[in-house]
């Protein structure tokens, strides 16, 4: 059967969604929203059986052969590597995949219709052929240009794709957000991995070409978690709470199948010429050079075990329902030892609120060192978000903490070392790789503890997206964060610093030694300062 154009797999890097383009729908809609009535738009649904993952059983499988024996050594503790190279974590994801035998659960908040996207359903179809059960959980927030490819990969025995949180009106989104604005606007933002029930990963990495340096238009600076043990039987869990949960929809009860031309066996075979283009397999070749996953994961595994706490949201948040004890802001905060000398904060979108605001204005004006990286302007993806963020700078700079902000083109000296040869021969234009934008979510406190997740420093995050993550009590870990900031935070950000009429300067530090200081904001026209101020006033704060 013929396939419809929307729904071929692009052998080239489709125009990157925005990781939270919703926000803007949101502006959009209020005033439409304003005296409307609230009522439910959700799609009706069949009931559906449980599915708990432990109910496969995984423990002969080669991942189970590695991990177990190490779980026996450290009884209720977890092991954990940090994957902060984007071809790392690349390789990870796709070695893990191959190696799977009996069980994939993975859970997205967005998945491209790109290079990357493609790769991965290349080898998550392979998976299934070889008898690996999948289940795919996407948010339907992003699964438009997805929702064809879904049906079709649904049509595999093995493979189970559910949308969580879906659409009703799924050629005109915007009648949801009218109608139905306090549910849609809520959304799962959760990022889970999981293979044959072993290895789990979660942090900020999608499934999209800008989080794995090769896309067109710009990459994210982000970090995953790789976790074996106590943590990854919890993440597990946790994918099994929203696969369960009556927000999981499966896909062909949403997506009408008249509305798609393509079947399984056309996709299939339109992902495996794509796995075979000259550019995707020298990518690949890149990701893999060092074979340093595989021989990680086969001849000489090496974790960190350390005491370590899962804090999550519960899938009854998006319905809001949810107790404050019971959401992960509120988690996190009781499981922080309280810092001595130092807390470093990275966070994509930071929106501190009053309450956060004095919380660390508290701790600098106790002589703690606060440290807190975010995207710039120009770096920034979320242009509005920018807005809410600059309304608390002045006010954190006068008690002390210290604020950088993320360069949206760091110098050619301080790209990816692999720059270069990724855009030969990888064929992906040098423009691209040389903008960034940060999308790492992390916090480090003094030489303790540690948090990487999925969770953003904003009121979104805290109270409407549900979200994952991990808290790690690892002293070495720790020091390697600050360490790392101490190292970079000149390269790669520009420092805000108050002159002697407590304006607000930025200053870099360019290759050759000399300090480079911007009176006013970089890269920002008057019309767009002037349109973020007027934005500010505006009583949203909450949905950013």
């Amino acid at each position: 059967m013929a396939t419809a154009p929307r729904d071929q797999v692009h052998l080239q890097s489709s125009s990157f969604i925005r990781t939270h383009r919703y926000k803007a729908g949101i502006l959009l809609s209020c005033s439409l929203v304003l005296g409307l009535p609230a009522c439910s738009t959700l799609p009706k649904q069949t009931e559906q059986p449980s599915q708990m993952a432990f109910e496969t059983d995984t423990s002969q499988t080669s991942l189970a052969q590695i991990v177990e024996p190490l779980r026996d050594q450290n009884i209720g503790l977890t092991g954990y590597r940090v994957l902060y190279d984007p071809l790392e974590a690349l390789a990870a994801r796709i070695q893990l995949i191959n190696k799977a035998e009996r069980s994939l659960d993975l859970q997205y908040y967005i998945w491209d219709n790109d290079r990357i996207g493609a790769l991965a359903l290349h080898a998550i179809i392979q998976a299934a052929d070889r008898g690996v059960k999948v289940r795919l959980l996407m948010d339907d927030n992003n699964a438009k240009k997805m929702e064809g490819i879904y049906l079709a990969l649904n049509q595999h025995q093995n493979i189970d794709v559910k949308l969580y949180n879906p659409y009703r009106f799924r050629k005109y989104r915007a009648m949801d957000m009218v109608l139905d604005l306090k549910r849609i606007n809520r959304r799962m933002h959760n990022k889970s991995f999981i293979a044959d029930n072993q290895i789990a990963l979660i942090g900020g990495r999608n499934m999209s070409n800008q989080y794995y340096n090769v896309s067109e238009s710009y990459q994210f600076s982000d970090v995953d978690v790789m976790l074996v043990g106590a943590a990854s039987d919890e993440i597990i869990h946790s994918f099994d709470e929203y696969w369960n949960d009556d927000y999981a929809y499966p896909v062909q009860e949403v997506v009408n199948p008249r509305h798609h031309g393509l079947r399984f066996p056309s996709l299939k075979q339109q992902l495996e010429t794509h796995s075979q283009d000259p550019a995707t397999q020298n990518y690949l070749d890149l990701a893999n050079r060092s074979r340093a996953f595989d021989q990680w994961l086969e001849q000489n595994i090496q974790l960190d075990w350390v005491e370590a706490e899962v804090v999550k949201d519960p899938p009854s948040k998006i319905k809001a329902k949810a107790k404050t004890e019971e959401h992960l802001n509120f988690q996190l905060l009781q499981r922080l030892e309280k810092p001595e000398q130092s807390v470093d904060i990275v966070s994509a979108y930071f929106v501190p609120e009053k309450i956060g605001a004095d919380r660390l204005k508290k701790l600098a004006n106790e002589n703690i060192k606060v440290r807190v990286l975010t995207n710039s302007f120009k770096a920034n993806d979320v242009a509005v978000v920018h807005a809410f963020y600059a309304k608390y700078r002045q006010d954190l700079l006068e008690n002390g903490v210290q604020l950088y902000e993320f360069l949206a083109a760091p110098e050619a000296n301080h790209l990816n070392a692999n720059t270069e040869e990724i855009s030969k021969k990888a064929k992906v234009s040098l423009k691209g790789l040389s903008r960034s934008s940060l999308h790492a979510k992390l916090m480090a406190l003094d030489q303790k503890q540690v948090f990487i997740g999925s969770f953003n420093f904003d009121p979104r995050s805290a109270y409407l997206n549900t979200e994952i993550g991990v808290l790690l009590n690892s002293p070495s870990l720790a020091r390697a964060v600050h360490d790392t900031m101490d190292k970079n935070l000149s390269k790669y950000a520009y420092k805000l610093v108050l002159d002697a009429n407590q304006n607000i300067n930025w200053k870099i530090k360019k290759a050759n030694g000399d300090v480079q200081t911007f009176t006013k904001e970089p890269k920002m026209k008057w019309y767009q300062k002037a349109g973020l101020k007027l934005v500010s006033w505006l009583p949203i704060e909450g949905f950013m």
